[in-house]
Order: structure tokens, then C-alpha cells, then sequence
């Protein structure tokens, strides 16, 4: 009898490496993070970063680190060649961020590389040439000392890949992501990025941590930010967090490391958001920097393919302090948010149809307004009495008591001018005379860059800058200037954690109402309390906002009186 031949087989290392790339190398800015990790690990304290087309085209990242000899710069583009550990017990103490011997045989795998390198004091470097994880070349070169690697034609060789690819701007905004981690947890060393012989961020280590946060989140978030520290159970924590009046529509902004690593972890960003409790308002999220550190063997950093999960041996007790850290940094006096909202007895229950001759119908005759040049009889004009918390109207109409919230009655009344702007085919969209520049945050960026035509299409255009500025050149018609800005912001952090399907039907109408609309807090003065009621009146539907929520309460005397007691 003949035995067949087995139908297992052993992978060669090219196809090993290419699985592995497929792992570790999602997009440009993945090479970028194994490279400058690298330079890090050399004790590197400058480093120049630049893009050719977002890094599809060339990746090059320079350093003023170590350097490697002839024979390590060849080593260290075989498989799991690593100089960061030498057995498993180094895992437990593990002090780098690269060390499994991956990423460079991953990029060379998928792309073109060139190395150059020189150990400070020898007389000559090395340069090794690589082209689909074969070694072309290897010779001796003049090179300063360090090292320089040049990644070319990413995915070169897996045309699928390569053609998934993003725009230019979309992929170097994911580069600038990835910069911006490690000027935040290397606020002591020099980076800078260049685009296309364009310079995108500098960063000096005299500008320390101020100049990484001000790069990270703007200069104007990041002038008074909170800043907290502790020390306690064997875990230190610094935090750096925004004032109150900064805050996003998802936790994006809250960048996490360990161990200066950044890291993904949503039990992290869930004790923030705990520690600032009812500070926060609903669906609003901090912007800031978490910095923790902890003994290496209470830390595993080996439990995701690109690092960027850990898992802590005590993690509650790790929680604790993180919460305890946030709440020190939010100890003043000028951030504690204490709402005592009345509860009346009856309230408003939203209803798409009013019946005849029910007591909704009655009130909705309690809705009327003056108009130019008519005398309306004086019971049934709303007259605003007054604003309270700077969040509600009190007003009386025909003898009944109004409580109007001025955000929602804003939103209704933005929301139903937008659909008639595209009901009858007008312009939502208004030119500014001189554009509103701002800067905004890689995720930002990146936001806008992936989402021009819905932002068009909900009246808004603006373009790159410079050095990561951008100009606002159009808004909604419903919004104004001073708005802008805010409304913004507001709709990009929206956008990026909206499913694409919504992006294409009222999600984005109803989000740009809510940003544009007057806001909770807001202080108005009569003639601005006066016209709000009025627009609200003439509303198709004044009774509630487009999310459903009431937009008044109204109090008939019979209500107050048992408020009062005075009727049982």
C-alpha cells in the first residue's frame, strides 16, 4: 500500500511574513508606529518623520539613535530578530516597545526598504536594500550616526491591499494620529513631520509637555487644562484634562498610556468618565491625556498584535487610583455643576397627533403670536417672563403658566427651516465673507477628510490651511458666525462614530440642528426670548424637538394650585 501525501504543510517565510504584515501593517501609519518605536527603542532623542502621498508613495523615518553594525542591520530583517529580549522570562520586566523581531520583516514583506546606519564612533555605516523581503544589497555607505529606513510602495505586492488604501489626506492624517501619541508620552524629545516637503508639526523638547498638548488639542484647550497626579498602591498617575466647556460627542479625545505606550482601553476611559460624574452632560465625553505607570511585571503588553491593548494583574486596584487621579484634577470650585431641577406633578407627553377638542388642542390655542400690525387679543400672546438657569423660559399665556427649554424649542425650529430648505430646493448653505480658520485635532482631520461630501450636504465646506489649520469657507444658513466653530466640532465628533448608513438620511440634519440650536446656558434677553417663542409658534410641530423631547410644559391654574397644595 502506497500512503498518500500529508495535506498539512510548513508556510515558507516569505508567505510567513506576509500573513504577519497583514497583522501588524494595516495602513501607512502602521509603519510609521513600528519605525518611530524602533528609533525610541535606540534612545533616540530626535527623530524627522516624512510622507510622500500619505505614505502610500515613501515612509522615512530618521533618528539620531544608536545605530546597528553591518551585521545587525542585516539581522534585523529575519523573523522574531529582536535586541529587545532575550528569553520569556523578559517579558515579565519588559521595558520597550517593540519585542517580538516582527515589524521589520512585516514592512520589508510588503514594500521596498531602504536602511541606512551608523553606530556612533565607527567610521562607516551600513546600508541594506530590500525589495518583497528579498535582500538585494548590502554595502558600506557614509551615514551620520543613527539610523534612517525608507519604506517605499507599501503593498506593492497585495494589490487588494494597496487598492484599499484612503485618500492622500485621510492616510497622513492617521500618520499625524500616530506622531501626536508619542509627543504626548515623549513630551522630552524632538519630532517633526513633513508631507510632501511640506512641514506638518514640529516639536522641540523645550516646549515639553505644554507644546505637546497644545499641538494635540489646540493652544486654546490646552492653556488651562487640569492637570492631577497621584502616587498611590503602586501605581502613578498623571492626568492632563480639558475645562468643562471642552468636550466632544464621543471619548476619542481621551488619550490613554501605560508605561508611556499608548493603548486602547475602555475600562480606563470608563473610570474617567465616572470620576467626572454629573459634571459631564449627557452623551458628552472629556477631552485629555491619561499617563500611568506601574511595575513592568504587573503589566502585559503581549496580548494584542499591534500592542495596542494591555492587561493589568490587578485592574480594579488600577481603576481606583485612575478615578482618584481625575477627581483631585477636577477639585475647584469653579467646576462643580449642581442642577436642582423642579419636578412638576404633570408634564408635557409628546403626541404626533392632537385630537379635536382635547386639552393639548386647548393649549395649542395658547400658542399664538402677534403679528405685525394685527391687534391679537391679549390672552392669547405668549409674553416671556423670564429666563431661568439660563436654560428655560417661564412665560404666561392666557393664564396659563409656560416652561419653555430653549434648547429643544431652538432645535425644532432650526430643524423644520433645514427640511424646508430642501423641500422647495433653496440653499442651505451661506459663503462667510472672510473664512473662520481653526485648528483641529488628526482625528478631526482625519473626520473631515472622510467626510467632505456629507458636511457639504449639510452646509458645510472648509479646506486645509496650513500646518494644521483649516478654513471654514461656508456654514448653514440657520447658523451663525459666532456658532461655527462649536457646531463644527460638534458634527465631526458625531460623524465619526455614526454608522454610514445615517450619514445619508435626517441622523445628520437632526446632529446640525442640535449643534446649531441655542444652547443650555445660554444667556437671552427679552427681544431674544420674544422672537424664539415666536418662531416656535409657528412651527409645524412646536410641542416637541426632533428627538421627541417635550419643548414646553404648560401649567393651567388648576395644576399650580395643587403644586400649592391649595387643591387636593
Amino acid at each position: 500500500m502506497v500512503s498518500e501525501v500529508g495535506r498539512i504543510r510548513i508556510l515558507d517565510d516569505a508567505t510567513i511574513n506576509r500573513i504577519a504584515a497583514g497583522e501588524v501593517i494595516e495602513r501607512p501609519a502602521s509603519v510609521v508606529k513600528e519605525l518611530v518605536e524602533n528609533s525610541l527603542d535606540s534612545g533616540a532623542t530626535s527623530m524627522t518623520v516624512s510622507v510622500e502621498d500619505g505614505g502610500k508613495k515613501l515612509i522615512r523615518v530618521r533618528d539620531d539613535g544608536c545605530g546597528m553594525s553591518r551585521e545587525d542591520a542585516q539581522a534585523a530583517f529575519t523573523r522574531h530578530a529582536t535586541s529587545k529580549i532575550t528569553s520569556i522570562d523578559d517579558l515579565l520586566r519588559l521595558g520597550s516597545y517593540g519585542f517580538r523581531g516582527e515589524a521589520l520583516a512585516s514592512v520589508a514583506s510588503v514594500s521596498n526598504v531602504t536602511l541606512r546606519t551608523r553606530e556612533h564612533g565607527a567610521e562607516e555605516g551600513t546600508e541594506v536594500r530590500i525589495a518583497g523581503g528579498r535582500i538585494l544589497s548590502v554595502s558600506a555607505v557614509g551615514a551620520p550616526e543613527g539610523t534612517e529606513v525608507a519604506v517605499e510602495n507599501i503593498f506593492q505586492n497585495i494589490p487588494a491591499r494597496r487598492k484599499s488604501l484612503k485618500s492622500r489626506n485621510i492616510e497622513l492624517g492617521h500618520c499625524r494620529e500616530i506622531m501626536i501619541d508619542y509627543l504626548l508620552c515623549k513630551p522630552g524629545l524632538s519630532f517633526s513631520i513633513r508631507s510632501d516637503e511640506s512641514v506638518e508639526m514640529v516639536h522641540v523638547p523645550a516646549e515639553g509637555m505644554n507644546g505637546s498638548l497644545a499641538t494635540a488639542f489646540g493652544s486654546k484647550v490646552a492653556r488651562d487644562m487640569l492637570r492631577g497626579q497621584v502616587e498611590d498602591q503602586g501605581v502613578r498617575i498623571e492626568t492632563f484634562l480639558a475645562r468643562l466647556e471642552h468636550t466632544r460627542a464621543s471619548p476619542s479625545e481621551i488619550r490613554l498610556f501605560v508605561n508611556d505606550r499608548p493603548v486602547k482601553s475602555q475600562r480606563m476611559i470608563s473610570a474617567v468618565i465616572k470620576a467626572f460624574g454629573s459634571r459631564l452632560m449627557k452623551d458628552r465625553y472629556p477631552i485629555g491625556v491619561v499617563r500611568l505607570f506601574v511595575e513592568a511585571p504587573d503589566v502585559d503588553v503581549n496580548v494584542h498584535p499591534a500592542k495596542r491593548e494591555v492587561r493589568f494583574n490587578d485592574e480594579v486596584r488600577v481603576l481606583d487610583v485612575l478615578e482618584k487621579c481625575v477627581g483631585n484634577a477636577l477639585q475647584g470650585p469653579d467646576l462643580s455643576f449642581r442642577y436642582d431641577l423642579t419636578k412638576f406633578a404633570e408634564s408635557f407627553s409628546p403626541t404626533s397627533v392632537i385630537p379635536a377638542g382635547s386639552s393639548l388642542a386647548g393649549n395649542q390655542a395658547t400658542l399664538s403670536v402677534e403679528e405685525p400690525g394685527t391687534e391679537a387679543e391679549p390672552s392669547t400672546v405668549i409674553v416671556p417672563l423670564s429666563q431661568i438657569m439660563n436654560t428655560y423660559i417661564l412665560a404666561e399665556s392666557r393664564g396659563n403658566l409656560l416652561l419653555i427649554d430653549q434648547h429643544a424649542a431652538s432645535e425644532r425650529i432650526v430643524y423644520e427651516r433645514i427640511l424646508a430648505s430642501l423641500r422647495t430646493g433653496k440653499d442651505i448653505s451661506q459663503r462667510l465673507l472672510t473664512p473662520l480658520v481653526i485648528i483641529l485635532t488628526a482625528t478631526e482631520a482625519r473626520v473631515l477628510e472622510e467626510n467632505q461630501e456629507t458636511l457639504v450636504s449639510a452646509g458645510f465646506s472648509a479646506e486645509p490651511f496650513g500646518k494644521g489649520t483649516y478654513a471654514i469657507r461656508s456654514l448653514p444658513t440657520v447658523l451663525g458666525v459666532a456658532q461655527g466653530e462649536l457646531a463644527f466640532r460638534n458634527l465631526l465628533d458625531d460623524l465619526a462614530h455614526m454608522a454610514p448608513a445615517k450619514k445619508l438620511g435626517l441622523e445628520v440634519i437632526w446632529r446640525v440642528a442640535c449643534h446649531t440650536a441655542i444652547r443650555a446656558g445660554e444667556s437671552l434677553s427679552g427681544p431674544q426670548m420674544r422672537q424664539l417663542v415666536a418662531d416656535l409658534v409657528r412651527a409645524e410641530s412646536p410641542f416637541t424637538c426632533e428627538h421627541g423631547r417635550p419643548t414646553m410644559i404648560v401649567l393651567s391654574p388648576m395644576d399650580l394650585e395643587k403644586l400649592f397644595k391649595r387643591r387636593v
